[in-house]
C-alpha cells in the first residue's frame, strides 16, 4: 500500500511539464520533496519555490552576494559544494537517494530548506 502511495506521487509529480520538475530524495523512511529547474540547473526544497521570492533560507543563500575564498587547502576529490556548506556556510550536509538509489549531496538550511550541495560551488571565488 505504501509503495502505491509513492508510485502515486511519482505519477503525479511528473505530470508536470513546466520549467521545475519535482523529484523525491530520502533517507531511510524520511521522504523529502525537491524542484528541479532545467534553466538554471538547481536542485532545490520544493518550498522555497518560486525562487525570486527567496522563501526559504537555501534560496536566500543562493542569491547573497558571497565573497566566499576556496579553501587554502588541497580538496583531495571531495564535493567543492560539499566544502562550502559543511566549512564556510557552517550548515550540514545530509546524504539523500532517489527512486533510482543515485545519490545526492544536500546542504541543509536553519529552516530545514536543502539545496544540492553542487549549486552552492557557484558561491566561491576563482
Amino acid at each position: 500500500m505504501r509503495l502505491l502511495a509513492i508510485l502515486s506521487v511519482i505519477f503525479c509529480l511528473a505530470a508536470h511539464a513546466e520549467d521545475h520538475q519535482k523529484q523525491i530524495w530520502m533517507k531511510g523512511e524520511e521522504y523529502f520533496l525537491f524542484s528541479y529547474q532545467a534553466s538554471t540547473n538547481i536542485l532545490i526544497s520544493e518550498s522555497c519555490i518560486p525562487l525570486d521570492k527567496l522563501k526559504c533560507d537555501a534560496a536566500k543563500a543562493l542569491k547573497k552576494k558571497h565573497s566566499l575564498q576556496s579553501p587554502k587547502t588541497n580538496v583531495g576529490g571531495k564535493n567543492p559544494g560539499a566544502i562550502v556548506c559543511k566549512d564556510l556556510l557552517k550548515k550540514e550536509i545530509r546524504i539523500l537517494k532517489n527512486h533510482k538509489d543515485d545519490e545526492n549531496s544536500f546542504c541543509v538550511f536553519e529552516d530545514g530548506s536543502m539545496i544540492s550541495a553542487i549549486n552552492l560551488q557557484s558561491l566561491l571565488k576563482e
